[in-house]
Formats: C-alpha cells, structure tokens, sequence
C-alpha cells in the first residue's frame, strides 16, 4: 500500500528538474517578452505538471479514487515545502512563499499549485473514461 504513494512521491521528484528548467528560460528568454513572463512561465510549468501526471500517474497500479486525492495533496505539500525551501535559500522565506500566490502581481503560482494537486484526480478520471486505469 505505501509503495503507490512513494511511486507517486517518485513521479513528482520528476517535476523538479521541469521546474527548475522552466526557471531558466523564464529568466533567459521568456524575460525578453516584458510582463507576460512570469504569467507564461506559470502556464507552462503548469502544463509540464499535467503532462508528466498523464503519462505516469497511470503506471501506479491497484489506486483507489482516494489514492489519486492524496497523491494530489502529497504533490501540492511537496511543491510548497520546495518553494519555501528556494525562497530561504535566497534569503526570503514564508513571507515571500505566501506572496507569490497573488495573482493579481501576474504571478501564476496558484495555478501551478493547484495544477499540482487536481492533476492526479483529473488524468485518474480521464483514464477511467478511456479504461486505461483499473481501480481496485
């Protein structure tokens, strides 16, 4: 029982290197484009997350539909223990963390957090449809 939620913890160790390049070309290239950067940069990695959630969340075997909601939370408690980890690394900390969830700033980190915990229930449910994930 524990091995699908390592496995899914495993799945969203693949999303780091995602994120961390996602980061790169914000900063390198998407920053050229002015203020839709950082929205842009969101949406991608938002889309990033859901792709790498459809292609692997399928391979966890014997899931119940409570299985992908914990996933999802597991997900969304890892995505902001790292964000706050980076934040500290450069001097900031919760402060910093809670002000990247204002929209409003064209900060997108919302909707990548909550791509982050709705993607294992909504690609569960997609696959469910297709008959490409066997509920236990």
């Amino acid at each position: 029982m524990l091995n699908k939620y390592i496995q899914a913890t495993g799945i969203w160790f693949l999303i780091i290197p995602l994120a961390i390049i996602n980061g790169g070309l914000r900063e390198n290239i998407l920053i050229k484009l002015g203020d839709i950067a950082l929205p842009l940069s969101g949406i991608i990695l938002s889309i990033c997350i859901f792709v790498v959630a459809y292609l692997l969340i399928p391979k966890i075997k014997n899931c119940k539909q409570t299985d992908y909601f914990i996933f999802g939370i597991i997900w969304f408690i890892l995505t902001n223990l790292f964000d706050l980890f980076m934040y500290i690394s450069e001097g900031g900390g919760i402060k910093d963390l809670l002000g990247s969830y204002n929209f409003l700033t064209s900060n997108l980190w919302i909707l990548v957090v909550i791509t982050t915990f709705v993607s294992p229930i909504v690609v569960s449910r997609i696959k469910n449809k297709k008959g490409g994930i066997e509920n236990v």
